[in-house]
């Protein structure tokens, strides 16, 4: 963009920052992709979730942004969450990316079974591509804002490099607002709050997440398999779970373990 010509998105964002409606906030993310010429947002709040991200009136997102009830119902009826390379590309990254559908069917992990024959964005049905902005939530959820357009009048790369901090800006707004909905709704959760997990609580924790037995972190720590057993205890009363494994889970999902990953 040249130095001093105006930002198209600008006034946009600023409308998305200070709305809390759902109607308004989609009309606005239409209007974005309007703008970066990819008309049509996608919106998944929860990777996990089989099912489509539901805005406050019972209807999906994907019908509020004009998503046949086609691509709606093989979302849900065929677990593309499981499948998705996008979804798989959003759990570990955080960087803005583009894809076409012409290449995205042949991408890990479809290729693995016969569940990607069930793929539906593909140039089949006039797909032709899109860019996706991964956003990581609170307590371990994956989520993702997308915009797709079914034909490539400039091509996505360009449109990346062009739009991307607005875009980010544009997926963490709305986002933000999707999770709203459920700031008021009380659910019954486990290990809510400063759990007070001690140093040693946490490092036994850790190690049940990495698969290791009682008795292999006794050895690992230099301490006896009871007292392994008492810290897990009192981790799982803190966190207010059943068993080692749960409260391994929780702990890890909530971000008290750190990175897993070695």
């Amino acid at each position: 963009m040249a130095a001093g010509e105006s930002d198209p998105l600008a006034s946009l964002l600023r409308t998305l920052e200070r709305t809390r409606d759902t109607e308004q906030a989609v009309e606005i993310a239409k209007d974005i992709g309007a703008v970066i010429g990819l008309p049509y947002p996608s919106c998944i709040a929860d990777y996990s979730d089989p099912m489509l991200t539901r805005a406050p009136d019972g209807r999906t997102y994907a019908e509020l942004f004009g998503w046949g009830a086609d691509f709606r119902e093989d979302w849900e009826r065929n677990r593309l969450n499981l499948i998705s390379p996008i979804a798989n590309v959003c759990r570990y990254s955080t960087r803005p990316f583009v894809w076409r559908s012409k290449d995205i069917v042949t991408m890990s992990p479809l290729t693995s079974d016969t569940r990607g024959k069930h793929w539906h964005l593909t140039p089949e049905r006039q797909i032709a591509g899109g860019l996706t902005i991964p956003v990581h939530l609170p307590l371990g959820r994956v989520a993702s804002m997308s915009w797709v357009a079914r034909t490539e009048a400039r091509p996505f790369e360009q449109v990346l490099e062009d739009y991307s901090t607005q875009l980010r800006l544009a997926a963490i707004l709305f986002l933000d607002i999707v999770a709203q909905q459920d700031m008021d709704a009380p659910t019954v959760t486990a290990g809510t709050g400063d759990t007070g997990l001690s140093a040693r609580e946490v490092e036994c924790l850790s190690w049940v997440a990495l698969g290791k037995t009682d008795g292999e972190i006794a050895t690992i720590i230099n301490r006896s398999v009871p007292t392994v057993r008492f810290h897990l205890e009192n981790a799982m009363k803190k966190l207010n779970v059943h068993n080692r494994t749960q409260a391994a889970a929780l702990a890890a999902q909530a971000g008290i373990l750190g990175s897993l990953l070695q």
